[in-house]
């Protein structure tokens, strides 16, 4: 009997602490106990790429746990996505979202297997970045005002012509709003990337572009490319002498940022955490720094802020997406 009782002790105080340490991993104080995937639905070296190691890798120092960035590229982002939005809602599993995924896809592509609002639980905005309306220096124009009045003298079917890396692309995108919002006559001219596109604008084959900062800058600076506009509300500080294209067209703003979120149902502790967690790290000089050096701003937000960013943007990107006739299966 002593010793059954023993046993019986024994087994108890084994059942108590294994049901106080799943408490605990349960907990928020117990989050994480391992090591956390953030998949990054483009390739490496892309913009989401650079923006998901950079947090990720300042995550990994605050919290003792290794971030793993794991790159599931495919249908603009639409793939990673989607896994990410099927993971275990327990925190372990997050994506590094963008305007694209969670804005521009659901209606670019015609069969998503996500709903960029109902599917997850938003964390936190992590950085952003604007496009330059960038034109040949040979086109006549010193300003959006000036480009908009030459582009509504030309005959239907001929108007100015603006490159993109293709079909659904910042660019495109761009120059779909800028377009719809100033009443310009714009003939889009997509190319298979950035790239080819910058060098025929470079070339004098096309007369404008909206392009990244990153790549925008050097040909600026250069004085191979004249810059009218940067897509922000604001002015940026780094461009003081560039205006912001809607202080000529009204209601004109294209900002293409970079978010958290996890899968939905992840516990409010956890996301609070993570939140937490984030706007600590961009409070880093060095993160603030390396975000600076790649052309990207650092942008934190609250998680309703963010989910209600994800909410305005889609019709937003919607009606853009629908006036140029845009579709990708």
């Amino acid at each position: 009997m002593k010793n059954f009782i023993a046993a019986l002790a024994s087994f108890t105080l084994g059942a108590a602490a294994l049901l106080t340490h799943a408490t605990a991993a349960a907990q928020p104080g117990g989050y994480p106990d391992r090591s956390i995937r953030l998949i990054t639905p483009f390739p490496p070296g892309g913009g989401t790429d650079v923006v998901a190691r950079i947090i990720g890798a300042r995550l990994s120092q605050q919290m003792g746990q290794q971030v793993i960035i794991d790159n599931r590229a495919g249908a603009g982002g639409s793939l990673g996505t989607d896994l990410a939005a099927h993971a275990p809602a327990d925190g372990y599993t997050l994506v590094l979202g963008s305007s694209a995924t969670h804005a521009v896809n659901p209606s670019l592509y015609g069969h998503l297997g996500y709903d960029p609002i109902a599917d997850f639980a938003p964390v936190s905005l992590v950085a952003q970045t604007s496009l330059l309306l960038m034109v040949r220096p040979t086109l006549p124009v010193k300003n959006v005002a000036e480009l908009v009045a030459l582009a509504k003298q030309r005959p239907a079917g001929t108007g100015l012509t603006f490159a993109s890396a293709g079909p659904g692309s910042a660019q495109h995108l761009g120059g779909e709003l800028f377009k719809s919002l100033s009443g310009a006559n714009l003939l889009h001219v997509p190319y298979r990337g950035a790239g080819p596109a910058m060098t025929d604008l470079l070339a004098g084959q096309v007369d404008m572009m909206f392009d990244t900062k990153p790549s925008a800058l050097p040909q600026m600076r250069a004085g191979k490319l004249r810059a009218l506009g940067v897509s922000s509300a604001q002015r940026d500080p780094d461009l003081p002498g560039v205006p912001a294209i809607g202080e000529t067209v009204p209601r004109y703003e294209l900002v293409t940022w970079y978010a958290l979120f996890a899968p939905k149902g992840t516990p409010p502790a956890i996301v609070e955490r993570l939140n937490a967690e984030v706007q600590r790290a961009l409070a880093s000089e060095q993160v603030r720094e390396r975000f600076k050096a790649a052309g990207v701003e650092p942008s934190g937000s609250s998680a309703a802020a963010l989910g209600a960013l994800v909410k305005a943007e889609v019709p937003k990107w919607r009606r853009v997406i629908q006036e140029s006739g845009a579709k990708l299966d």
